[in-house]
């Protein structure tokens, strides 16, 4: 019985210097999570905070570090919006010297298109309608490492696309399939001139479920596609080369309107005396949106490694200019949420960040270290308002009474699922919540359900 008593003491002591939310259970959050039929492996990490008093409101193993796979994006987008500012512009812009050498700077613009080029041609023309010497790019904006070291070969081309400062049309390009009458056959076209090289292994099944397989190696470009299609569907697949892919778009646009130039592309930096000519610019708030709406990986680890640059640039001296590289965006996060003097102050101890977009199975973060977070960016960040709500992006036909009162971020990489955001309840209080559910063997959906129904016991509290 001595022994029963210090174990339960040496608990309480573990609450109170771990600094967590050990706090009285909230009857509508801990009914949702009663017999939840998960399984005995499976782990459920939820941490519930008011958003003015920062109090715990609910909390179940909320010190413990899990994957928090998508839910992620909201704090890197955060850190980056921050550090670059809600009045940031992606710009890609053309420069002329005075040898009539044009130089086109890469911004980086995760959501460039081919019309969006066609558009800086035109521009291009009416600033300068002569005939250009040479044509170089700057591409020197961000690196050009394709993925983060945390993702795995399944994360890798040809199921993501490259990132890299490269950027046009998300850098792939759209497959059509379609079933032959007989059903017996399943044929491929592509109507882009960029051409990818397919080995057909798909049969005519009662669903659409097949995968592109890299089993010829990435160099011949070859993507092998296995499984079953039940009706005709399109699919966009990465491109291989983003550079070669972005200067073939970039050629497209140019020849239509008129442009000549002597030589092919060659990379070199704008020089100082360069004249400003014509740009395309995005607001970076429309690319957070998309971000957040979508969960789209590609754009977020752009908009990080864009912000690691400016942090670098900001915190070296005489103000170096680098191409935004991961480990720089990294070195800005920890300095926004862990730095008491100019950031939230959170302890970053045992916080693991391996990409910004939570596909690394690598990522490890507690659900109270998420809320807190949380808490801060409702005080001072603009995050909250570029967050979907229910019914809408990844939350569609989720909660949808709940519109309006919610803004929140899904998460979903094999066996682990999260939701993380804010709620307004029934009695207009706002609260903050984080949850994490790992290592579940039922299907996704019913998981999914669990997250709405604890959300719903937040919503209705008093």
């Amino acid at each position: 019985m001595q022994k029963i008593w210090f174990k339960i003491f040496d608990i309480f002591l573990i609450c109170i210097f771990a600094a967590s939310c050990c706090c009285a259970v909230a009857n509508p959050v801990s009914k949702a999570i009663d017999n939840t039929g998960l399984g005995g492996d499976s782990v459920i990490s939820i941490s519930v905070l008011n958003a003015k008093t920062k109090d715990c409101t609910y909390s179940r193993r909320p010190n413990i570090y899990l994957n928090p796979a998508s839910a992620l994006k909201i704090f890197t987008l955060a850190a980056a919006l921050n550090e670059l500012g809600d009045n940031y512009y992606f710009e890609t812009i053309a420069y002329i010297d005075e040898d009539k050498n044009l130089y086109l700077k890469l911004g980086a613009d995760p959501l460039l298109t081919s019309n969006d080029l066609n558009t800086l041609a035109k521009n291009i023309k009416t600033a300068y309608g002569g005939h250009i010497r040479n044509f170089y790019i700057d591409d020197t904006i961000i690196d050009k490492k394709p993925y983060p070291d945390g993702w795995t070969v399944d994360d890798l081309w040809p199921n993501s696309p490259k990132i890299s400062p490269y950027i046009v049309d998300k850098n792939s390009v759209k497959v059509n399939f379609y079933v032959s009458s007989d059903k017996n056959s399943v044929k491929i076209t592509q109507t882009n001139n960029y051409k990818l090289s397919f080995v057909n292994e798909l049969k005519v099944g009662s669903k659409t479920d097949f995968k592109p397989v890299l089993n010829y190696g990435e160099k011949t470009g070859i993507i092998t596609l296995q499984g079953q299609i039940s009706s005709d569907t399109v699919k966009n697949y990465p491109i291989l080369d983003p550079a070669q892919f972005f200067v073939f778009k970039l050629r497209m646009a140019l020849d239509k309107n008129g442009i000549s130039y002597s030589k092919p592309f060659y990379t070199k930096k704008v020089p100082q005396n360069a004249k400003r000519i014509a740009s395309y610019r995005r607001p970076i708030t429309k690319a957070v949106r998309f971000a957040l709406k979508t969960s789209d990986n590609f754009t977020t680890e752009t908009i990080f490694k864009l912000a690691g640059a400016s942090w670098a640039r900001n915190n070296t001296a005489n103000n170096i200019e680098k191409a935004g590289s991961f480990e720089d965006a990294k070195a800005m996060f920890f300095d926004y949420y862990g730095n008491p003097n100019k950031g939230a102050g959170l302890n970053m101890d045992r916080v693991n960040l391996v990409d910004a977009s939570g596909v690394s199975r690598y990522n490890a973060f507690s659900t109270f270290w998420m809320s807190s977070a949380l808490v801060y960016l409702d005080e001072f960040s603009k995050i909250k308002e570029y967050m979907i709500t229910a019914d809408e992006g990844t939350l569609a036909r989720r909660m949808r009474d709940l519109s309006g009162n919610l803004r929140a971020k899904t998460g979903t990489i094999f066996g682990v699922s999260s939701l993380a955001g804010y709620v307004t309840s029934v009695s207009n209080k706002d609260y903050v919540f984080s949850i994490i559910i790992q290592n579940y063997g039922v299907r996704p959906s019913l998981v999914k359900g669990l997250e709405d129904d604890i959300v719903y016991g937040i919503y209705s509290l008093e």
